[in-house]
């Protein structure tokens, strides 16, 4: 017979990773470890959150949905950009539609007259570095 917390049901959990926990004893970690690893882990989900926002000096791949095309921007403040090169201001109409928008959303930039629907693909960081 298993052990009575070996037993007990895990909310929210898939058997696999209830079978891994219930294997490795998590429930012996002291909880200063135990706190340690929570707190690394909340803080690499804010990274990761703040990573995935279209901010200055993040590079932005976008699926336009009108015309099937795929491109990447890099959004910069107004005196760096340079639109032949990819870098659009975030004062632009294009740049400031993307500007806040994260990964899966669905954003109606007006250009030149016309009204696109994009998807924002990926979001990442940039250096100045890369160019």
């Amino acid at each position: 017979m298993a052990p009575p917390c070996a037993r007990r049901r895990l909310p929210g959990l898939s058997a696999k990773a209830r079978g891994y926990l219930s294997v490795r004893g998590w429930w012996m970690l002291s909880p200063q470890l135990l706190g340690g690893l929570l707190a690394r882990m909340e803080q690499r989900k804010r990274q990761r959150d703040r990573s995935m926002v279209a901010d200055i000096d993040t590079r932005v791949w976008i699926i336009d949905l009108d015309h099937g095309g795929e491109m990447d921007f890099v959004l910069v403040e107004p005196s760096r950009a340079k639109p032949n090169l990819r870098f659009i201001s975030i004062l632009s109409p294009f740049g400031e539609a993307l500007f806040g928008a994260r990964v899966g959303d669905m954003v109606h930039p007006r250009f030149l007259g016309h009204e696109y629907s994009v998807l924002i693909k990926r979001v990442e960081p940039w250096q100045e570095s890369e160019s």
